[in-house]
């Protein structure tokens, strides 16, 4: 029950992400993917680490997912654009329940008015 609970809120993300694969411009092939590196930390600047950072695009794209090490930072590539994002539980962190514990709820579940954008510079991510 507790699964289904957390899996509800991801569902207009899902939503969008089917609407996004069907209408892909009319079969125009997506941009490349870019390096994309950044940091997830709190709004006292400690790091928020051992999670999953999920980005769900908006616009063009696929969902990506980062692996944060436990001083918070990030890398991996997605196409530049607008992303929703959102905090998961990481499979590869050993203290991965205790890490994700430490993110406030509201930021483990997609919520499509939290945008942050890929481009060209780092891609800092703070939780207040």
């Amino acid at each position: 029950m507790r699964t289904r609970r957390r899996l509800l809120p991801l569902l207009p993300l899902v939503a969008l992400a089917v609407a996004g694969c069907s209408s892909s411009g009319g079969g125009k092939p997506l941009p490349a993917a870019k390096p994309v590196s950044g940091s997830l930390k709190r709004a006292d600047g400690s790091p928020v680490g051992n999670v999953l950072l999920m980005l769900q695009p908006t616009t063009t794209g696929h969902m990506t997912s980062f692996e944060v090490d436990a001083n918070g930072a990030f890398s991996g590539e997605a196409i530049a654009g607008p992303y929703a994002w959102f905090v998961a539980k990481s499979a590869k962190a050993g203290d991965a329940d205790k890490a994700l514990a430490k993110v406030p709820e509201e930021f483990q579940q997609g919520k499509i008015d939290r945008k942050v954008t890929v481009g060209s510079a780092a891609l800092d991510i703070t939780i207040p």
